[in-house]
């Protein structure tokens, strides 16, 4: 398949950073003429470069009113409103950002503040997930634990005595309780040994 030849225009566009001088021929050019069609303009300038390449370089370096510097909390927070509102309609962003290329917030967009979210959104469901899991675990322990109960089994103890004085006490209340109902020495029913040999001897025993 045959190659279509290249025009001379397309084999003189220059790549690569900007120069100085190429610089100065840009600048002095939009000073004399506006900014109008681009690649027009970089024909005009003699610029071998392209259109594009032109805009760009005005825009986001060139141009007067362009603010240097790092971006502000303010204009930050103010580039996050905007997004969730348009998306990456940069270029309609940057009209709310003097100073601000679309480009450069662009950047800024892609570097920093969707970095920093999508570390955040990793983190929190890092711990979302960790949280879960323990109560998960916390579950698995109870219901481990959660068996028949055991039938409690009854036992005799018996009583303690404490101290000397109580086990004394003790003892004494057990013979009173287990004592013969005999009659003591000073009962009169019972005989002496005297009475009963004078009796064997009345009767002849």
């Amino acid at each position: 398949m045959d190659k279509k030849p290249c025009n001379s225009q397309d084999v003189e566009v220059r790549k690569g950073p900007w120069t100085m001088e190429e610089d100065l021929i840009l600048i002095n050019y939009i000073a004399n003429h506006g900014e109008g069609v681009w690649n027009s303009l970089a024909r005009s300038a003699g610029l071998k470069r392209t259109g594009k390449s032109c805009r760009l370089r005005w825009l986001n370096y060139l141009r007067p009113d362009v603010r240097r510097g790092n971006i502000t909390p303010e204009e930050q927070l103010l580039i996050m409103e905007l997004h969730a509102k348009w998306g990456n309609r940069w270029s309609k962003i940057a009209k709310h950002l003097p100073g601000r290329t679309d480009n450069e917030i662009k950047n800024y967009w892609r570097t920093r503040i969707q970095k920093h979210m999508k570390q955040t959104e990793t983190n929190f469901n890092g711990q979302i997930n960790s949280e879960h899991s323990n109560e998960q675990q916390g579950s698995s322990s109870q219901m481990s634990g959660c068996g028949p109960a055991d039938h409690a089994v009854e036992s005799y103890s018996p009583p303690s005595f404490n101290g000397n004085n109580n086990n004394n006490n003790n003892i004494n209340n057990m013979d009173h309780a287990f004592q013969a109902p005999f009659p003591s020495e000073s009962n009169d029913n019972i005989w002496s040994m005297e009475e009963l040999w004078s009796m064997q001897i009345l009767n002849g025993d």
